[in-house]
């Protein structure tokens, strides 16, 4: 019986977000580093404002973890080296919409590609 409940919330999570506002329910799987700004870049005020920054914080966190578990391997080097003290999802997020403004030509890259590129470019290592 918990399973069941357990499997039925998670289908549940998985619907679609049904809602008529922009940014679409397309965004919500990026194709290009553009939706991916378009998304962190959803204005105070939109209707979508709530899950648009939660998808756009959860992604770059999401590839954030990513990039500190790959470089905890041995002999690793990390792509790129945040800074200390830590800012906040809401303040790399604003970077990158700005870092995807100025760089239209990395726009129609997958996400990930155009994130790390913003990434490496933003935070070199030393």
């Amino acid at each position: 019986m918990r399973i069941a409940i357990i499997a039925a919330l998670a289908a549940a999570a998985l619907l679609p977000l049904q809602s008529s506002a922009s940014p679409s329910v397309d965004y919500f799987e990026p194709p290009t580093t553009e939706k991916l700004v378009d998304l962190c870049a959803v204005p105070d005020g939109d209707p979508m404002v709530e899950a648009a920054r939660g998808f756009c914080y959860g992604y770059l966190t999401g590839a954030g973890n990513y990039h500190r578990a790959l470089k905890q391997g041995k002999d690793s080097q990390p792509l790129f080296c945040l800074p200390e003290p830590k800012m906040t999802r809401a303040d790399a997020a604003r970077l990158f919409v700005s870092w995807g403004r100025a760089n239209p030509r990395h726009l129609k890259e997958a996400p990930i590609d155009g994130l790390i590129r913003f990434a490496v470019t933003t935070w070199p290592c030393k």
